[in-house]
């Protein structure tokens, strides 16, 4: 016969009943952290809607499309019924987004709310239109706030600089004036992007100024900037492409020697930029495309210079991006483009450059090294001149 410790019974009965109540409150736990994740994940998700007004007879019954500014692909799509659109959807973490309807366009930021765009208003200053962005909820309107004050300097300076290619003034004075307006511009812009993004160092409206701010600073102007934005910014593809753009554009600034790369002739034949720079000519490389207006702004300008130059002390050639060269061909017949063309370099100048939009025009010397970058209007004719006096 087994013996029986004394108490053993009720101390069986203790064990039990700690053990009963360990698993409760462990129960109890586990529903509270399930709870909890649950209620969290719920407020991270949160309800969008964009809405407006869109009138255009010919975009009745048609489906618009939403796209990710950051990852171009289509994320969301609506109907126009009765002169009216709607999207609606869920947004974890807010995201910049341009709306396609046709002719018409527009961009917001995909936050909680409701965010109203109204892609037939224009805003105007001096004729030109402007982007409609959006407006109702936090960060819409202080980026829409900013784009439209930014937008409107941007053309007024466009429409001046366009003035001053009809004034009579010299070349030298215009270019000098084409300068003014220019650092006026940057002066005024740049502060406001930077005040922007002090306040938003880790969020899309952060990364729009930063991704701005990248078009006009110089990389080691750039590179405190960076510094100061948070992980989410960091983690973002475009801003990893930022980054190599600056380094790209570091690589190949006055100084440096040029990089080549390969397109084709009038004929589909290979074309390589080697063909023209650095064989003993200076060089005037123009990159551009058919649907850009600023380009077309400069081929007066380019012309002047391939009729008093070409051929002779220096060499002009027009470098096709983005686009086949069937549209090209047509924008030379267009234009009455006299000078050789490199055509389907697709987007690899953009890379191999670091530059992030065109017109850019560029001056090689005999040599192939990189005299100037960033070249237009008076200013490009001036710095021609001066690289070719006796």
């Amino acid at each position: 016969m087994s013996e029986r410790l004394p108490g053993s019974t009720k101390y069986s009965i203790f064990v039990h009943h700690q053990k009963t109540m360990y698993m409760k409150r462990t129960f109890l736990l586990i529903l509270i952290i399930i709870s909890a994740c649950f209620c969290y994940a719920q407020q991270k998700v949160a309800t969008y809607i964009v809405e407006g007004p869109l009138s255009d007879p010919t975009m009745q019954g048609e489906t618009i499309v939403m796209v990710n500014y950051e990852n171009p692909e289509t994320v969301n799509s609506a109907k126009v019924l009765n002169g009216k659109f709607q999207f609606t959807g869920e947004v974890e973490v807010p995201f910049l987004a341009r709306i396609f309807a046709g002719k018409h366009y527009g961009m917001c930021i995909i936050e909680k709310g409701t965010i109203t765009l109204d892609l037939e208003k224009t805003h105007t200053t001096s004729g030109f239109p402007i982007l409609n962005p959006g407006f109702g909820t936090p960060l819409n309107n202080e980026f829409a706030n900013l784009k439209i004050f930014v937008d409107s300097l941007s053309y007024e300076a466009i429409e001046r600089l366009n003035q001053l290619q009809k004034e009579s003034a010299d070349n030298e004075t215009k270019a000098k004036q084409e300068e003014e307006i220019r650092i006026k511009l940057r002066k005024i812009i740049i502060p406001q992007y930077q005040k922007v993004f002090k306040r938003h160092t880790n969020d899309i409206l952060g990364f729009y100024t930063i991704n701005e701010l990248s078009k006009e600073l110089s990389p080691d102007e750039m590179m405190p900037i960076l510094t100061q934005a948070g992980s989410y910014i960091m983690s973002l593809p475009s801003v990893q492409n930022i980054i190599k753009r600056l380094e790209k554009l570091k690589q190949t600034s006055e100084g440096k020697m040029f990089v080549d790369f390969e397109g084709k002739d009038e004929n589909g034949q290979p074309l390589k930029l080697s063909n023209f720079v650095g064989r003993g000519k200076y060089t005037l490389v123009s990159f551009w495309s058919r649907s850009c207006h600023g380009c077309r702004m400069e081929i007066p300008i380019i012309d002047e210079i391939y009729k008093q130059f070409g051929n002779k002390e220096l060499e002009v050639v027009g470098v096709a991006v983005n686009e086949g060269s069937i549209s090209t061909k047509k924008a030379i017949k267009e234009l009455n483009i006299t000078w050789p063309q490199l055509f389907e370099t697709g987007s690899q100048p953009y890379h191999l450059y670091g530059f992030s939009s065109i017109p850019q025009i560029m001056l090689f010397s005999p040599d192939g090294t990189i005299i100037a970058r960033n070249l237009h209007g008076e200013g490009l004719k001036a710095k021609v001149k001066d690289v070719l006096k006796p």
